[in-house]
């Protein structure tokens, strides 16, 4: 991710594994965690929220992260938009079709391909065809969790966007990717054999470093972030339905324009009604 070092940054979808160089943090889910691999990290400044109606004023960011958020949506358009007027950089990844394919995630809504620059988005109408095996395999079968990683191209789309998001819904089901073609088998041997030397080294890491020591390493790190930061929630919230502007008191957060009220638990804004 080209992140500068002044860059105020935002990750929605945080859960479990906030990224380093994320300064505020946000998630739809704060206390179900069906959808992520652990409980909900808060070591920043974090909202409640749902990424196609984010409470933050226009621009209020330079860099957004979205990571493995986009399939799960119901309207990608509407969560693509917000990402644009929050910020005017970002970062969106999810899994590829491939990786959708041999995996399966049944709460996953689109199923997502990078195609010359453009996310190609189809509706995912699939059941999952090999159950739970490969992410059984992930854990507890240490060569293909290291083939998962030495070939991450393969499982992912990684798409970093600056001023527009170059995307395309396609209403049909026939794939866009030609896995027939040697000009495209060739491109996705050509990607593992380029990462390969660094995923290496990077699956040897993470087969030996516990995670919560990853997780604990990564929140210290993220402290210095706050030293830089330039404003905060107080400035930057806005009401997710209108954007119109918020007022606090102790307990809750009050739309001056369309009157609606939200709650606040435990220090952090909640602007999902349940």
């Amino acid at each position: 991710m080209n992140i500068r070092a002044d860059d105020f940054v935002l990750e929605i979808g945080s859960g479990h594994n906030p990224k380093t160089r994320a300064d505020v943090l946000c998630d739809k889910f704060i206390e179900d965690d069906e959808q992520r691999g652990g409980k909900i990290i808060a070591d920043r400044p974090i909202v409640e929220a749902d990424g196609q109606f984010l409470p933050f004023a226009d621009k209020a960011f330079d860099y957004v992260i979205c990571s493995h958020v986009l399939e799960h949506v119901e309207d990608p358009k509407q969560l693509i938009a917000e990402l644009m007027r929050v910020a005017n950089r970002g970062y969106i990844e999810t899994p590829s079709e491939i990786g959708e394919r041999i995996y399966g995630w049944h709460y996953h809504n689109w199923v997502i391909n990078l195609i010359d620059g453009c996310l190609i988005l189809q509706r995912n109408n699939k059941r999952p065809e090999f159950g739970q095996l490969f992410h059984t395999l992930a854990v507890k079968d240490k060569y293909w969790k290291r083939f998962h990683i030495t070939h991450h191209n393969l499982f992912l789309v990684q798409y970093e966007w600056e001023g527009t998001i170059d995307y395309e819904i396609r209403s049909e089901q026939n794939s866009p990717l030609d896995l027939e073609s040697p000009e495209t088998l060739e491109k996705f041997v050509e990607l593992g054999t380029a990462t390969s030397a660094q995923s290496q080294w990077l699956a040897l890491l993470k087969s030996i470093v516990p995670r919560s020591i990853v997780f604990r390493t990564k929140s210290f790190l993220a402290k210095g972030n706050r030293n830089r930061q330039k404003k905060t929630l107080h400035e930057i919230l806005v009401c997710p339905q209108c954007k119109g502007e918020i007022t606090w008191d102790e307990h809750s957060l009050h739309c001056k324009t369309c009157e609606q009220c939200y709650p606040i638990v435990d220090g952090i804004p909640r602007f999902i009604h349940n």
